[in-house]
């Protein structure tokens, strides 16, 4: 099995809101994974989302495998099967008590850039009941006959699902990263503003300000706390990890960016 140091590793703070954090990794299946993925992977293979694959595919191909781990335990998992010009995302997985939370859209966003690293200018999917999520992000229909020949060989006409495919992505951040794939909105709920995020800001308080809606911060002054707001909706990703308890059901706006689309009570 290859070096796990060799294999790359996103890591995330997230929050909705209080004190509670919640801190996601994306990493390389391992050996101690496979079970949580086949687990994982079952109630899609009941709604014919996935292709039903034995426990021991997972061990054997452990290594084409990535997951997404918060407190220690697997939430999400997908695989990748690489052809001579072109890869494949697939068994795309998602613990159903995390998936309001932007863990497909990190994990999602964290494959495609290990493929553009690896020198794969296009990844694409096969999809039976997911199709509009994955157009969420930017996968759009493909001629099957364009496939690489090994993978036409592959096909199963009576499954009946439809190649996506999209490009790969250039990052060495994962929430940075979603900006590219996906339009993330943030609304001002009290000053009736929405508008999409602009990755050029580097946080919630610099994107506010640029759209002169009043946070009342005196973050800069060194007044470290005032910045906060109640985050009405959606999920933010700190850039580290907050010194202080922005309240319940609040944020701070100065270290946060967006991880999905958000509401803010300001």
């Amino acid at each position: 099995m290859s070096d796990e140091s060799e294999r790359p590793r996103f890591d995330a703070i997230m929050s909705q809101g209080g004190d509670e954090i919640i801190d996601a990794t994306f990493r390389g299946a391992q050996s101690g994974d496979v079970l949580a993925m086949y687990e994982l992977s079952k109630p899609f293979v009941a709604t014919g989302g996935l292709i039903a694959r034995d426990l021991e595919l997972f061990d054997t191909d452990v290594e084409d495998f990535y997951v997404v781990e918060i407190d220690e335990v697997v939430v999400a998992c997908a695989g990748i099967r690489r052809f001579t010009d072109l890869a494949e995302i697939f068994n795309v997985a998602v613990d159903g008590r995390w998936q309001s939370l932007g863990i497909g859209r990190f994990l999602l966003t964290s494959m495609l850039i290990v493929l553009e690293s690896e020198g794969f200018a296009d990844a694409v999917v096969f999809t039976k009941t997911t199709r509009d999520w994955f157009a969420r992000y930017g996968f759009l229909p493909m001629d099957p006959a364009s496939l690489p020949a090994e993978r036409l060989t592959m096909l199963d006409p009576e499954r009946k699902s439809i190649p996506m495919v999209r490009p790969t992505v250039q990052a060495s951040d994962s929430i940075d990263a979603l900006a590219s794939i996906t339009e993330l909105r943030v609304r001002f709920e009290r000053s009736g503003v929405e508008a999409v995020w602009d990755n050029g800001c580097d946080s919630l308080l610099m994107f506010a300000e640029k759209n002169d809606i009043d946070t009342a911060s005196l973050c800069r002054g060194g007044m470290c706390g005032t910045c906060s707001s109640a985050l009405k909706q959606g999920t933010v990703s700190y850039d580290v990890r907050p010194d202080v308890d922005p309240g319940d059901g609040s944020i701070l706006l100065c270290i946060s960016r967006p991880a999905a689309n958000v509401v803010l009570d300001l």
